[in-house]
């Protein structure tokens, strides 16, 4: 029904977008510009913090991108990036509603750090994919 080849452009287009959207959402977060969203988007009773939940899916989609793409050096630290950032993402939701002790919240901080940086490395690969496209 549809070819490989735009399945491809659809995942890559969809790992930019998120990608964006992590850099948005950390430069709103880091810059404290006024958020467009008031208060925590909520999923029923559960209230959703974008800035742990976005790069918490960014991470899931770089974990299928090996799947996807096959084995490559790129698609391997993309996929250990993103473990890692899914891995922060799922312990810092998991701290946030389980725990019942107070302190400082570490946990998006984080989380939206190793985003940034997956997101980074996902602009870069696809800049140097772009290259190579272009010389060859």
């Amino acid at each position: 029904m549809f070819s490989s080849n735009w399945m491809s452009t659809r995942f890559r287009v969809s790992q930019q977008l998120l990608a964006a959207l992590v850099i948005l959402i950390a430069v709103v977060t880091v810059l404290e510009l006024p958020r467009p969203y008031p208060t925590w988007l909520t999923v029923g009773p559960v209230p959703v913090n974008p800035e742990l939940v976005v790069p918490g899916v960014l991470g899931l989609v770089a974990l299928l991108e090996p799947l996807h793409e096959g084995l490559a050096v790129s698609s391997i630290v993309v996929g250990v990036v993103g473990s890692v950032t899914l891995w922060l993402a799922a312990m810092s939701l998991y701290a946030l509603y389980a725990s019942s002790a107070g302190g400082v919240f570490w946990g998006g901080f984080f989380t939206l750090l190793s985003g940034v940086a997956l997101a980074s490395l996902l602009f870069v690969r696809s800049v140097v994919q772009q290259g190579r496209r272009a010389v060859s």
